[in-house]
């Protein structure tokens, strides 16, 4: 047998180095998950975890060895979460199944097919149905039912999400997020399973792209997008069609103060004041945005000044791969469908 004992603090570098050690491991025909010491843990680093031991899990038992887990019952704050049946141990909460307080959402699990079959039957367009589940999360998270915070968290939320829906070909969208009102910081993880950043950015003609790290560079920048390019023909009143304004947007909201990373498979990128390279062994794509709150300026006004500097950006170093934004990528949909109305 094999035993696997988790970090004391679940931060995120401890996380993606536990994970990436997960699959060098030898073989065994048990593998023991030991979580007798942990005392910590951040909603990105629960649900990253919980998705890299369910794939571990997964095709171990496919080889016909056993995983098990051990000294998990005091952790009362990950079982109420979902984390530990969201990798397969059945032990506390569902993922989704927690009664959210004001200051946090518990691991849940959506079916992207459920979602794109929620927007037909309400006639709505997927990216409308998206803001509509966006805003509901941010009002849960912050308890209040309108402001730039929870305009701003919404905005956030509808683009990782759209993202996920319109490149990822994964069959599931996960999140978790907290809110810790006395240090002005939210944190919110949202992860899919499906093909990664390259794979999506690859039906773009006039990118080079020879590795998830070029292609994470090349997605967080304004105009960047595997769907519109010079040549593509931009469709009329439709507002949703996608330009790659959404993650630059996103990011730099948390830049202001905070900080966001993505990770595509293999590669990870951490964006504050530099940027720093993260060594991952992940599969799909998977997203940390922590906030500053008290950095959260009037929404209008904090998404038009991003999306001059995008486009000043795009500009400068402007080719046929790179376009200009999108409505949707610079405000939220009840404003722009009063402006097309």
């Amino acid at each position: 047998m094999i035993t696997l004992i988790l970090p004391k603090r679940l931060t995120l570098d401890n996380a993606i180095d536990f994970c990436n050690k997960l699959w060098d491991v030898e073989d065994s025909d048990t593998y023991e998950f030991d979580f007798q010491f942990i005392r910590f843990t951040e909603p990105f680093t629960m649900l990253y975890v919980a998705n890299e031991l369910k794939r571990f899990s997964f095709l171990k038992k496919e080889s016909k060895s056993k995983c098990q887990a051990s000294n998990y019952k005091h952790l009362s704050y990950q079982s109420h979460m979902g984390f530990f049946k969201a990798f397969g141990l059945n032990h506390g909460n569902e993922p989704g199944k927690a009664t959210g307080s004001s200051t946090y959402l518990p691991l849940t699990i959506l079916d992207i097919e459920e979602i794109k079959q929620e927007a037909s039957d309400k006639y709505l367009h997927i990216g409308d149905l998206l803001e509509l589940k966006a805003e509901n999360m941010a009002q849960l998270l912050t308890q209040q039912g309108d402001g730039d915070l929870v305009d701003t968290l919404t905005f956030s939320i509808r683009e990782i999400m759209r993202n996920v829906v319109e490149h990822s070909n994964s069959k599931i969208i996960e999140y978790c997020a907290q809110y810790w009102p006395s240090k002005d910081q939210v944190e919110l993880a949202i992860m899919d399973t499906g093909d990664g950043i390259m794979k999506g950015l690859s039906s773009n003609p006039f990118l080079h792209i020879e590795s998830e790290r070029d292609a994470l560079h090349l997605a967080l920048m304004p105009g960047v997008s595997g769907k519109m390019y010079k040549g593509v023909k931009k469709r009329k009143n439709d507002p949703w069609q996608n330009s790659g304004f959404g993650l630059y947007m996103t990011s730099r909201i948390c830049r202001n103060g905070g900080d966001f990373l993505i990770i595509s498979n293999n590669s990870g990128l951490l964006l504050n004041d530099e940027k720093i390279d993260k060594k991952c062994t992940y599969k799909g794509t998977a997203l940390r945005l922590r906030m500053d709150t008290s950095k959260i300026t009037t929404y209008s006004s904090m998404l038009e000044k991003y999306r001059n500097e995008g486009s000043d950006i795009s500009k400068e170093f402007g080719s046929q791969s790179m376009v200009e934004p999108s409505i949707a990528s610079t405000m939220l949909a009840r404003d722009f469908n009063q402006k097309i109305e």
